[in-house]
């Protein structure tokens, strides 16, 4: 068979040694349980975690909405900075949720906080106030903006929690 002898839990190490029950520690040293899980965040830390995700959204939205008319204007055609927040930024603030929470819900969260301040700010008031016009460049920031967290959750793997794809085999 081989070197190893055989532990009452029916597992053994090449070294020689193990533990009752068949568990072994690293490099054969007997006490040590190899743990490969990680620990569980506890509640309040993963709340605060969501908190944040949605606080990200809305700093990103207002800064988003205001910041789509203005850009570089390389040739008369415009470069929004808006653009590129809501693209970089959202995707960014949804990793860094993400990586926190280690849930599909986790850069959720940015989009939750996102979407109503940019609509609230795109709707037209009596006064006639109007921030985000419609044009090309605010029709990309929606959609981009809106897509970027979902694409981090979907793509993204989950550690923890429901998953609807079944783990890689």
């Amino acid at each position: 068979m081989g070197s190893g002898s055989a532990a009452p839990g029916g597992k053994s190490e090449p070294g020689g040694k193990s533990e009752p029950g068949g568990k072994s520690g690293p490099a054969g040293r007997p006490g040590f349980a190899a743990s490969t899980a990680e620990p569980e965040p506890g509640r309040v830390f993963l709340g605060f975690s969501y908190a944040l995700g949605i606080v990200l959204g809305v700093g990103l939205g207002l800064y988003g909405v205001f910041l789509v008319p203005d850009g570089p204007r390389p040739g008369g055609t415009l470069l929004s900075v808006g653009l590129l927040l809501a693209l970089v930024g959202n995707g960014a603030a949804a990793l860094l949720v993400r990586w926190l929470t280690g849930t599909r819900l986790g850069p959720a969260t940015v989009l939750i906080g996102w979407m109503p301040v940019v609509l609230l700010l795109a709707a037209s008031r009596p006064e006639g106030d109007l921030l985000l016009q419609s044009s090309a460049t605010a029709y990309a920031f929606l959609l981009l903006g809106g897509l970027s967290p979902i694409v981090v959750a979907v793509l993204g793997g989950a550690r923890r929690g429901f998953t609807v794809l079944p783990p890689p085999r």
